[in-house]
C-alpha cells in the first residue's frame, strides 16, 4: 500500500528508534494499517482527508517515544537452551573421542576433531547471523548453485571404498533448500506440486550415483514429509486429497519398482536377508552385524561388558560408524542412554520451537533442518544396536567427521536463526483462487496443474 508522506516519515521515526531491522517490516506494517484505518474513518465522519492524515498521526503519539518503547521489547529471540545443548553435545563428541583414541589405538583424530568443532561453530554462527528470508527469496538461485557444487565435488571427489567423499554430507544442505522451493512455488497450484517432486529427484539421483543410499534415502524422506506438511496444511491452495494423490502416487510406484528390483536379484536379496539377519553369513556380510549384536548382548548396565570373541578391537571405523556400540561395550547402556538423552532433550526443544513458528517459511526450514538431524540420529542408532541395512552417515556432533560436524552446526545454525526472528517475519502474501485438478468442460476433460491467480 502506497503511504504519503506524513504517514511515511512518522512511520520511519518509529523505526528508526528501533534497533532490531528484521522488525521494521512488521512495525511498519502495523503503524501502517493502523494509521490509514483510523484516517478513514475520520473521513466517513465528514472531515477531509489532509486533516484525518494529521489527526489520526496525532493520535498515534510521539513516534520517538513509541520507537524507543518498541525497541525495548522487539528484540532478538536468542534461543540459549539450544545453543548450551548444542554446546554439550559437541563436548561430548570431543570427549569420548579422547577414550577410543587409548582405547582403538586410532591417530589423528584429535587435532581434527577440534579444527572441525572450531570451524562448526564458526559456521553456525554466520548461518545464525544472516537472515534466513535469503532461502525463500533465492531458492531457485540455491538450490541450482548447491546441485552444481555438489556435481563438481562428485567429480572431483577421491573414492573411499567405492564412494565417493563428502558428496553424501553435501545432500545434507539441500532439504533446507527444498524448503525454499516449497516456499517459492506454493502459489503455482498442482504445477507447484509437480516442480516440487522435480527437485526432489535430482538430488535423489545424484546421491544414487554416488552411490550413497542413506543420503539419498535421508534426503528422499525429509523432502517427501516437508511436501506432506505443506500439502496438509493448505499452503499449495488446491484439494488435499489430490494433492496427495499426486505426491504419493509416483513415491508408491518408485516403492514397489525398487522393492520388485531387489527381489528380482538374488545378490541384493541375499544382502537384505543378511543385514536382518547377521547370522547367516557371520563371516561375510553379516561380519559387522554379528560382531556388534555379539557386543550388544555381552553388555551390562554399567561398566564394560564381556568382549566379543574376536581377536584385538573388532570394530572397523568405530570412531565413525559404530561409536555408540563403542560406548555400550565400554561403559555399558547408561553411556547410551545419557547421550540418548542429552540428543532428544535437542531435537524435543528443537520439535516445541518449531511448532511454534507463525511463518511458512519459518516452519518450513527450522522442520527441514529438524528432520535431517533427527533421521541421522535414527539411521545411526539402528546401525549400532545390529539393524544395518543401510550404512550410517554421522552421529551429528558426536561421531567424528569433520565435514560433517561443519555441515550439521552450519544447519543449526540456520534454525536458530529461524527461532531468533520467525515472530517477527511475515509471508509474502499471494492472492489465490482455488481451483479444480481435473474438470469436464463441453465434453473435454481439462487438467489445471497452475492455479489461476
Amino acid at each position: 500500500m502506497q503511504r504519503s508522506n506524513p504517514i511515511s516519515q512518522y512511520i520511519k521515526t518509529v523505526c528508526e528508534q528501533i534497533r532490531w531491522k528484521q522488525a521494521h517490516p512488521m512495525v511498519a506494517e502495523e503503524f501502517e494499517n493502523h494509521i490509514i484505518d483510523q484516517k478513514n474513518a475520520y473521513i466517513a465522519e465528514g472531515v477531509d482527508e489532509e486533516t484525518a492524515t494529521v489527526k489520526a498521526i496525532h493520535e498515534m503519539g510521539d513516534p520517538v517515544l513509541i520507537g524507543t518503547e518498541l525497541d525495548r521489547t522487539h528484540r532478538p529471540n536468542v534461543e540459549w537452551g539450544l545453543i548450551a545443548l548444542t554446546g554439550c553435545v559437541l563436548l561430548l563428541g570431543i570427549v569420548i573421542r579422547l577414550f577410543m583414541i587409548r582405547d582403538a589405538n586410532i591417530s589423528g583424530i584429535w587435532t581434527n576433531s577440534i579444527l572441525a568443532a572450531l570451524l562448526g561453530i564458526g559456521f553456525m554462527i554466520i548461518a545464525y547471523l544472516l537472515d534466513f528470508t535469503s532461502i525463500g527469496v533465492h531458492a531457485k538461485a540455491i538450490y541450482g548453485g548447491l546441485i552444481l557444487v555438489t556435481i563438481a565435488v562428485m567429480m572431483i571427489s577421491p573414492t573411499i571404498n567405492g564412494e565417493k567423499l563428502y558428496v553424501p554430507f553435501l545432500l545434507l544442505l539441500l532439504p533446507t533448500v527444498f524448503a525454499g522451493i516449497i516456499y517459492r512455488l506454493r502459489s503455482r497450484g498442482y504445477l507447484g506440486i509437480v516442480l516440487c517432486g522435480g527437485c526432489m529427484v535430482i538430488p535423489v539421483i545424484i546421491g544414487m550415483a554416488v552411490p550413497n543410499f542413506s543420503s539419498a534415502g535421508l534426503y528422499a524422506l525429509t523432502c517427501l514429509t516437508l511436501l506432506t506438511l505443506a500439502v496438509a496444511k493448505g499452503w499449495f491452495h488446491v484439494n488435499k486429497l489430490m494433492a496427495m494423490l499426486l505426491v504419493y502416487i509416483p513415491v508408491v510406484i518408485t516403492a514397489i519398482m525398487v522393492l520388485l528390483t531387489i527381489v528380482s536379484r538374488s545378490y541384493h536379496w541375499q544382502r537384505l536377508h543378511t543385514a536382518i539377519d547377521p547370522s547367516l553369513d557371520p563371516m561375510g556380510g553379516g561380519y559387522l552385524g554379528t560382531i556388534t549384536r555379539d557386543m550388544i548382548q555381552g553388555a551390562a548396565w554399567l561398566g564394560q561388558g564381556e568382549r566379543a570373541s574376536y581377536p584385538g578391537f573388532p570394530l572397523p571405523q568405530v570412531h565413525t560408524d559404530s561409536v555408540l556400540t563403542y560406548l555400550i561395550h565400554k561403559f555399558g547402556w547408561a553411556s547410551f542412554m545419557v547421550i540418548m538423552l542429552l540428543v532428544l532433550s535437542f531435537m524435543i526443544r528443537a520439535f516445541v520451537l518449531c511448532s511454534r513458528q507463525k511463518s511458512m517459511l519459518g516452519r518450513l526450514v527450522s522442520t527441514s533442518v529438524l528432520i535431517t538431524f533427527t533421521l541421522q540420529v535414527a539411521l545411526y542408532i539402528a546401525y549400532n544396536l545390529g539393524l544395518q541395512i543401510f550404512s550410517p552417515l554421522t552421529l551429528p556432533l558426536i561421531s567424528y567427521g569433520g565435514t560433517a560436524t561443519i555441515i550439521n552446526m552450519f544447519l543449526i545454525g540456520i534454525m536458530l536463526s529461524v527461532f531468533k526472528s520467525g515472530d517477527v517475519v511475515r509471508d509474502r502474501l499471494i492472492q489465490r483462487k482455488r481451483n479444480r485438478l481435473i474438470e469436464f468442460v463441453d465434453g473435454k476433460l481439462i487438467i489445471h496443474l497452475y492455479t489461476k491467480q
